[in-house]
């Protein structure tokens, strides 16, 4: 195919010529034509620049949020870690509170108790014997027990001491059926024996003659030593039965007892060295 050799030249001339016009415009003048190709550069630039933005604009916030996301993870992290401590902190608050609220019943049972010598113990187990409703006390002879002391703890009677070492002692409680304790209702003289039952079941009055006046809600108190052991007036239950015949010489009545035998934690024996109450 045959091209025309003067035809690049022509061209190049062209491209001179305009050179040397555009080189040769007035200062103003060129200005002006700069201005008129940077305002519709912009023209033509900026909307697309609005769209890449908007494009683009949800990628930058998307990996925004990721970084945000891992740091919140990490806050609630250790918010939860600090919840579960200020909760242990809780459930260490109301146990302390608990067991100060059974101590300062001992204080108050002191005031009842004003001229006889206490010794507070806590109960460590409940010791392998022929007693099947006794526990283990951390407090022995070197603390001054001996056998056959009464032991109470703020509601009323818990039963005695019938085993002691040098460090722990045994206490037999009030619902075994080998214990008991002389009773009477509170404000009256008609008198018994409270005899235990085991821990599903209630304490029993017994040789309440039937014409005692007995009733339902009644309370029941010790009313003399039984050899020496408990001193009147300790709170035993309450009367929740009474039954019996006729023909019957006492009447059948069942005690409900203020002391929760399942659930001691704290007791108190009675030292012989205090004086004993009238």
């Amino acid at each position: 195919m045959y091209r025309r050799a003067g035809r690049g030249r022509i061209v190049l001339l062209v491209f001179l010529a305009l050179s040397i016009v555009v080189i040769t415009l007035d200062f103003r003048q060129t200005t002006d034509v700069l201005d008129r190709a940077k305002d519709v550069s912009n023209a033509i630039v900026t909307p697309i620049q609005r769209g890449i933005a908007t494009v683009f604009r949800p990628v930058g916030n998307f990996f925004s949020s990721l970084s945000e996301l891992s740091n919140l993870r990490g806050d609630n992290a250790a918010m939860r870690n600090r919840i579960e401590e200020m909760q242990a902190e809780i459930t260490q608050a109301e146990s302390l509170l608990d067991e100060n609220s059974r101590l300062r019943g001992f204080l108050e049972l002191d005031e009842s108790y004003a001229t006889m010598d206490r010794l507070t113990a806590a109960v460590i187990a409940r010791p392998p014997s022929n007693y099947k409703w006794a526990v283990e006390i951390d407090k022995g002879s070197s603390d001054g027990i001996a056998e056959d002391m009464a032991v109470i703890d703020p509601k009323g009677l818990v039963g005695k001491i019938i085993r002691v070492q040098r460090n722990t002692s045994t206490v037999l409680l009030l619902i075994d059926p080998t214990g008991g304790a002389r009773a009477r209702i509170e404000g009256e003289e008609w008198t018994g024996a409270v005899r235990g039952n085991g821990s599903d079941q209630a304490l029993s009055l017994e040789f309440v003659d039937t014409e005692a006046d007995v009733s339902l809600g009644d309370h029941v108190v010790t009313s003399a030593y039984n050899r020496g052991i408990f001193p009147p007036n300790i709170p035993i239950g309450r009367v929740s039965n009474v039954g019996g015949q006729q023909a019957d010489t006492e009447q059948d009545i069942d005690i409900e007892p203020w002391v929760d035998f399942t659930s001691l934690d704290f007791v108190q024996v009675i030292l012989d060295t205090g004086k004993t109450p009238k």
